[in-house]
């Protein structure tokens, strides 16, 4: 790595670490995460789930699942929130200027931006896991299940905040970025995907960005995915919109005039 990288590195964490949007929105995954997993894992340890085939198991899996939407939600936030700030205010001329290449400070603000997303999927699961095994008793999941969400969602956490820098580097506008993430995963992509299903185009819901999402982290989907793509390929389907969406961004801001 060149000294100019390193150095476009390590201001874009100073950036990060002097806005308080990172802990701001972080905070939110580690308090939520915590305690859907004390509520479902108290669920999957009381006896009103005895005799259920695997709803112990299942009971308590729901709460690190939602543990890991929550992380990516606000990841992707975070993303596009962090990409596009400068851009509307007009500080990134200075920035600009100061770098002998716009790609290479859009390149240091989108491996920042993975860091964090990252990161925070690392503390909400674990805040996430310790609250399970503090509630859950008998319930907590002994196999390589458990870890093998915790390590997808950190992975999927990453992606997603990739992806909201890349919408926000698209449209230069903070609100706009945040309010497209926030209308369309919770929301706005289950619509779309009923209007399709409801058309018989499932092949083409299941192509989606939230819905590779779902089928990435679907670690023990059993018979019940059909809708859903194969793992592989939601996660070469994940990548194809991070690195668009992303591409796209980093095409924009290097043609845009912030002068």
């Amino acid at each position: 790595m060149s000294p100019t990288a390193g150095g476009l590195l390590r201001s874009e964490i100073r950036r990060v670490g002097s806005l308080r949007s990172w802990w701001a929105l972080g905070l939110p995954p580690v308090l939520i995460g915590g305690f859907a997993s004390a509520v479902y894992a108290a669920i999957a340890s009381s006896d009103a789930l005895t005799g259920v085939d695997d709803a112990n198991r299942v009971a308590a899996l729901i709460g690190l699942y939602v543990t890991v939407g929550v992380s990516v939600l606000f990841a992707a936030v975070f993303g596009a929130v962090h990409a596009a700030t400068d851009l509307r205010h007009g500080a990134a001329s200075t920035t600009f200027l100061a770098a002998p290449r716009r790609g290479q400070v859009v390149a240091a603000r989108i491996l920042v931006s993975a860091a964090v997303g990252a990161a925070y999927a690392v503390v909400s699961v674990l805040v996430s896991v310790a609250s399970l095994a503090l509630f859950g008793g008998n319930a907590v999941v002994d196999d390589g299940l458990l870890i093998a969400i915790c390590l997808l969602g950190i992975v999927v956490s990453a992606l997603w905040c990739v992806l909201g820098c890349g919408l926000g580097l698209l449209t230069g506008s903070p609100a706009i970025a945040a309010i497209v993430v926030v209308a369309w995963l919770p929301i706005g992509e289950l619509v779309v995907i009923a209007v399709l299903s409801g058309i018989g185009a499932d092949a083409v819901a299941a192509l989606l960005p939230g819905a590779t999402t779902v089928a990435v982290l679907a670690a023990d989907r059993g018979t019940n995915g059909d809708m859903l793509l194969p793992f592989s390929a939601a996660v070469i389907g994940l990548l194809l919109w991070t690195i668009g969406i992303a591409g796209a961004g980093w095409l924009r801001t290097t043609r845009r005039d912030v002068s």
